[in-house]
C-alpha cells in the first residue's frame, strides 16, 4: 500500500506550465528594466514560458531579449536559498523566486532570476510578437517595487533588488 504525504502536491506534466522572468538592472545606473503593458497602463517584468529542451536560466534571458530587445545575462548574488551550501558566502545565479498560479485548472510556474543589463546599449527593435502592446521603461531601483501593478511582482523586484545590493 502506498501512502501520500500530506505536504506534497504532485502535478503530472499535462497538467502544469513553466516560465521564466528576470528583474533586469544596470548595475552602473541603478536602473530596473520594467515593462509597460499600454492597454492596462500596468508594469510587469519580463517572463516566458520556457520551451521543450530548454533550460530555466536560458528562458529567463530569452525573455527579456523578446519582451524588450535587450540582450542580459543573469547576475551573480547572495539572495539566501536552500542550496546545498547553506551559511556561505558564495553567490548564485539561482532563482530568487517561484511564482505560482492556476488559469484553467493549468499550474503556472514561473522561475525568477536577477540578471544584469546595459541600458546603454542599443535595443534590438520589433522582437515583441503580434498582440503585444509594451513599452520599455527605465526606471530607479528604489522605486520599481511600487511600480508594479501586482503585490507578488512587487516582492520579486523587491528581493531581487536586496540581493543586487547585498
Amino acid at each position: 500500500m502506498s501512502v501520500s504525504s500530506p505536504s506534497c502536491l504532485l502535478d503530472l506534466s499535462d497538467t502544469f506550465v513553466l516560465g521564466s522572468g528576470t528583474v533586469s538592472i544596470d548595475p552602473s545606473k541603478s536602473l530596473v528594466l520594467l515593462l509597460l503593458y499600454r492597454p492596462k497602463g500596468a508594469f510587469l517584468l519580463p517572463k516566458i514560458r520556457k520551451h521543450v529542451d530548454e533550460g530555466l536560466e536560458a528562458a529567463a534571458m530569452r525573455a527579456t531579449k523578446r519582451k524588450t530587445g535587450y540582450e542580459c545575462h543573469l547576475l551573480k548574488n547572495k539572495h539566501p536559498n536552500q542550496g546545498a551550501n547553506p551559511g556561505r558566502s558564495l553567490q548564485y545565479t539561482e532563482p530568487i523566486a517561484i511564482q505560482q498560479k492556476v488559469c484553467q485548472g493549468i499550474r503556472r510556474l514561473v522561475f525568477w532570476y536577477v540578471a544584469q543589463v546595459d541600458s546603454s546599449d542599443a535595443c534590438i527593435s520589433d522582437t515583441q510578437e503580434g498582440g503585444e502592446d509594451f513599452v520599455v521603461c527605465w526606471v530607479g531601483i528604489n522605486i520599481a517595487s511600487a511600480m508594479m501593478a501586482f503585490e507578488e511582482e512587487r516582492k520579486i523586484v523587491a528581493s531581487a533588488v536586496d540581493a543586487f545590493l547585498a
